[in-house]
């Protein structure tokens, strides 16, 4: 294989493999969102509910302002969830992130198999437009540069290809 070609394909392994870990830690920080948010909606409006068995309270701040505005961060809670829809998010960057990685290790078969330069050609070319054609969505700027570092701290790839911007880390 030619070497250019060689450092090509690492490169772009490199840059799927970035994407993947930004997708993977995009998906946990929803799934974790979601998490915090239910068990905290789920616990104060507990609390609100079962507060009637509560001995009597004389303090009327207490029940004409307390427990509304208690009530009011419930309600923010569970809207957040209903219009974040974080669980469906945090699928969607799953889902991304496996597809990413299927990519990647299509990379490493082309790699690593003798093939043709004509069949490298067209698995290369299945490759590009797979890529292309990904549906993929934006991950915040903090977990790309997670992902860049995980990928960097694996000391897998050389570095990036010097006619490339790199991102600041």
């Amino acid at each position: 294989m030619d070497e250019s070609l060689r450092r090509m394909l690492l490169d772009w392994m490199r840059k799927i493999h970035q994407l993947e870990y930004a997708h993977c830690y995009q998906s946990i920080f929803w799934s974790t969102f979601e998490k915090w948010i239910g068990i905290s909606a789920f616990i104060i409006s507990t609390i609100v509910a079962f507060s009637y068995r509560f001995p009597k309270i004389h303090i009327p701040w207490v029940q004409d302002y307390l427990f509304p505005f208690i009530l009011l961060i419930v309600a923010i809670l569970t809207g957040l969830q209903t219009f974040l829809k974080p669980s469906e998010k945090a699928e969607n960057h799953k889902r991304i992130g496996f597809n990413y990685e299927k990519m990647r290790h299509s990379i490493e078969l082309i790699l690593n198999t003798n093939m043709t330069n004509e069949n490298r050609t067209q698995e290369i070319e299945i490759i590009k437009n797979e890529w292309a054609d990904l549906k993929s969505v934006y991950v915040s700027n903090r977990k790309f540069k997670k992902g860049k570092k995980t990928v960097k701290d694996l000391k897998k790839y050389p570095e990036e290809l010097s006619f490339l911007e790199t991102i600041e880390e």
